[in-house]
Formats: C-alpha cells, sequence, structure tokens
C-alpha cells in the first residue's frame, strides 16, 4: 500500500486542484504562524505564504515522488521571509539615501553646485531610458534585485532582463561619458 503523502504527492503532480486545496487548508494556518516569527507585520506574513503557495502551485508538477510537502512548504517559507526582509533593507536604504538626497537639495547646492547638477543628471538619463528599461534598471540598481528576481516579478525571462540591462547601460554610459 502507498504512503498517503505520496499519493498526495502524485496527485498534485498532475495538477490535480482538489489535492494542492488540502495541502492549501491544512498547512495555511500552521505556515503564516511560522512566517510571523521571522516578520514584524502580518500582512507580511500573509503576502509571503500566499506567495510561496502561487509558487508551489506553479512548481508541483516538478515534485520528486518521495518529496516532503511539509518540509518543502517550510523550507520556502523560510527562504522567502528571509528574501522579503532583505528587500525591505534595501527599499529602506534606498529610502533614506532618497530622503538625504532630498534635504541636502533643500539646504542648497555645495559650493560649486557640482553634486547636485551631477545627480540630476543621472537620474534624468535614467528616467529618459525606454520604460522597460529604465524599470529594469532601478529594480537592479535602486531595490539591489538579482536578474532572476526581476524576471519572475516581471514575467519576463532572464536573458530579457540581461539585454535590457545592457542596453540600459550602454546607454547611460553613452549619455554620461562626460562625467569622468
Amino acid at each position: 500500500m502507498q504512503d498517503p503523502d505520496q499519493v498526495l504527492v502524485e496527485r498534485l503532480r498532475n495538477k490535480d486542484k482538489r489535492a494542492f486545496e488540502l495541502v492549501f487548508n491544512e498547512y495555511y494556518g500552521l505556515l503564516k504562524s511560522y512566517a510571523m516569527r521571522f516578520m514584524d507585520d502580518p500582512d507580511d506574513a500573509e503576502e509571503v505564504i500566499q506567495e510561496v503557495f502561487v509558487k508551489f502551485w506553479e512548481k508541483c508538477d516538478t515534485l520528486a515522488p518521495d518529496s516532503s510537502i511539509k518540509s518543502y512548504l517550510y523550507r520556502s517559507v523560510h527562504n522567502t521571509c528571509l528574501n522579503f526582509i532583505k528587500h525591505q533593507k534595501v527599499k529602506d536604504s534606498y529610502r533614506q539615501y532618497v530622503i538625504t538626497f532630498m534635504e541636502e537639495a533643500v539646504e542648497g547646492p555645495s559650493p560649486d553646485g557640482e553634486n547636485s547638477n551631477v545627480q540630476e543628471r543621472i537620474f534624468e538619463a535614467i528616467d529618459n531610458l525606454p520604460p522597460r528599461c529604465s524599470e529594469i534598471f532601478k529594480l537592479s540598481r535602486f531595490e539591489g534585485l538579482k536578474y532572476q528576481e526581476i524576471a519572475d516579478h516581471l514575467s519576463i525571462s532572464i536573458k530579457t532582463v540581461e539585454v535590457q540591462m545592457g542596453k540600459a547601460l550602454k546607454t547611460l554610459r553613452e549619455k554620461l561619458k562626460d562625467l569622468n
């Protein structure tokens, strides 16, 4: 007789929605409690759990037949929480950079005015990139996302991210070459 977990894994591998519903109902509360160990905000924990279950459904057909669903889900929540926290830290540091930059701009330019002018030209050059190219560049450089994370976030291929970043860097080097 086959182990019930193996039967469930096999059903998931065949994209059985009822099997997914069983897993969701069994683990949702437990995983949210686990995520709350990492997160300060229940809404953030909720977001992490939703993301984990979406990715689980997308990838459940690739589960190994002898997979432990419980281990898989807990490991996914653990990794997603850590990535979420890391991403928040990057956003916070960028936010702090912008606040500092704005304070300096309000206080007035440096004696030679060059520093704020350079920053204005850089931001203007980034904003003048094609929209998708600019978005990918900002996600990479300002939010600290890796190419794979950008590809997942925008639902595009990693190759597209690489090509767009290459275009962005080439264009920015050309537009800002006199700053060196």
